[in-house]
């Protein structure tokens, strides 16, 4: 199994998402691996990522389940489902590079949207899976 792939490509994420112009504008380009204190709504924060090894014995390629969440306090759930839909066009099928690695897929495999008391907010979550390879 291949964990190297991992840091790679939450790189190649998070630019191709800060180059979004679509959605890089819906959410002022707030994009965070972690937010700060008293950030401004709405953003997005990479969540928890899934990595499964693809094959057996010396395989190199792993399955990434990425987990992406939307925050919004806007009235009611557009702006959130507006910024989803942005968000899996941005990825879906993107051709991202990874540093000693190569995307092979990444699709969009499933959305949630709700209410997090503790944090007052909505929260989406979308969920990506990439499969990735090391380069020869």
């Amino acid at each position: 199994m291949s964990l190297d792939a991992s840091w790679p490509l939450q790189q190649a994420v998070h630019a191709a998402l800060v180059a979004d112009a679509t959605l890089s504008a819906l959410v002022s380009g707030r994009i965070y691996d972690r937010p700060p204190q008293d950030v401004a709504f709405p953003y997005l924060t990479l969540g928890d990522t899934e990595v499964s090894p693809v094959g057996s014995g010396d395989t190199v390629a792993s399955v990434h389940v990425l987990t992406i969440a939307v925050w919004s306090r806007a009235n009611g759930r557009r702006e959130a489902k507006e910024i989803m839909s942005a968000l899996t066009a941005a990825l879906t099928d993107a051709r991202l590079p990874l540093a000693g690695h190569v995307l092979v897929s990444l699709h969009w495999v499933s959305a949630s949207l709700f209410y997090d008391k503790a944090a007052t907010a909505l929260k989406g979550e979308v969920r990506m899976r990439a499969f990735t390879d090391r380069l020869a």
